[in-house]
């Protein structure tokens, strides 16, 4: 559950030896996928529900909190890309294993796949070529515009996180609806969670 990352502070609280797992991903996947599912609620009082740009917010700000939590718990916190654990699987399974100090072995655990390793929770269930690569859908579902948009607002988080943009600089400027956006979804988000 994405959100989770949210609780971070009183999950550390109620249990000290907690050990947290960022799971990130590309925030334009994110964005594409959680307005597919209608999976965030915007503004009460805007007209169109859960847009693609709000949904980028969105996942900018939680990723910002829950990297925020981690570096006040460095030893018990830790990062991992979605993309890596989908193409890189054991290597990635093998550094979790690690943090954890608990044997995850990839093909013990596909062997023993119970509820979600056994049937996918995806947004683009039902399509069997979507479901085979999870990674970059927004290259395929977005368009350009949406991408340049999306960059605009989230552009300086995707690079933080490792992600490279796709569109040149010049492609992506912000106009005043992206700027008030990406200063007031902040602090709306911020008083919701407080």
């Amino acid at each position: 559950e994405p959100d989770s990352v949210l609780h971070v502070p009183p999950i550390k609280k109620d249990i000290p030896d907690a050990l947290f797992v960022h799971i990130i991903r590309d925030g334009r996947d994110i964005a594409l996928s959680l307005m597919k599912m209608e999976g965030f609620r915007p503004f009460p009082w805007s007209r169109r529900a859960r847009t693609l740009l709000e949904t980028a917010l969105y996942w900018q700000w939680t990723v910002h909190q829950g990297r925020q939590y981690g570096r006040e718990i460095p030893e018990d916190y830790i990062e991992i890309h979605y993309e890596e654990l989908v193409t890189q699987p054991r290597a990635v399974l093998a550094r979790l294993g690690n943090f954890l100090d608990h044997d995850l072995d990839y093909d013990r655990i596909q062997s023993a796949g119970l509820g979600r390793l056994r049937e996918s929770n995806s947004s683009f269930r039902g399509n069997e070529k979507e479901m085979q690569n999870p990674v970059n859908r927004w290259k395929e579902k977005l368009s350009h515009q949406q991408v340049a948009e999306l960059e605009a607002l989230i552009g300086p988080t995707l690079e933080e996180f490792g992600y490279p943009l796709a569109i040149e600089p010049e492609q992506r400027r912000s106009g005043l609806r992206l700027k008030s956006l990406a200063s007031l979804y902040p602090l709306f988000l911020s008083a919701k969670q407080w």
